[in-house]
């Protein structure tokens, strides 16, 4: 799974560098698009041309540390939260009144879906070791079944001294019993008339 792990990852990383790549070369056509799409949507944008650099300068970072393996599940996230709003303002084909552009916008956002869906499997990827809640709760799993055994052995280990302090009491008091009933026998044997 390692090997595979590092082929898919850059595999994934690809279309977001290159696309924020073109972005950061020729932003205009983008901003200009951006702004429709947002007045469209009831949005209003003061600085899409900014906008559209600083997504694509977080789907460039984001994708080459994904690309890297470095922290790729935080930036299959990042990524996936920085496709929502430019799918949405991009390829709104619910807004598209000819049938070409609508069918075409549908396509653009159903690739989109899918990439979203694979950043998502990409950031629950825990290379094939357990999540830490479930380390988790294997610890205090754990560690309830340690404190019951100690609880266990400490009740037994309680119950055999009381035990052993019972059989001493007992000892003890037949003991002092035998030697209650020996002094009174040698009382009665010296007074007179015995």
């Amino acid at each position: 799974m390692a090997v595979l792990r590092r082929i898919a990852r850059p595999l994934l990383a690809t279309p977001f560098i290159a696309e924020a790549e073109h972005a950061l070369r020729s932003p205009r056509p983008l901003a200009t698009g951006t702004a429709l799409r947002a007045q469209q949507l009831g949005v209003t944008v003061d600085d899409p041309l900014t906008l559209v650099r600083l997504n694509a300068a977080v789907q460039i970072v984001a994708g080459g540390a994904l690309a890297l393996g470095r922290f790729p599940r935080s930036a299959s996230l990042v990524l996936a939260a920085s496709l929502v709003p430019t799918t949405l303002a991009e390829h709104a084909w619910w807004k598209e009144k000819d049938p070409e552009l609508r069918k075409d916008q549908q396509f653009h956002f159903a690739r989109r879906v899918g990439l979203f869906g694979a950043l998502l499997l990409a950031a629950a990827d825990a290379h094939g070791k357990p999540s830490a809640a479930y380390r988790a709760r294997t610890a205090a799993h754990a560690s309830r079944k340690k404190a019951h055994r100690a609880t266990a052995k400490a009740g037994g280990q309680l119950q055999s001294a009381i035990e052993t302090v019972g059989a001493s009491a007992s000892d003890a008091a037949g003991g002092a019993g035998r030697a209650v009933s020996s002094a009174a026998e040698s009382a009665r044997a010296m007074l007179p008339g015995q």
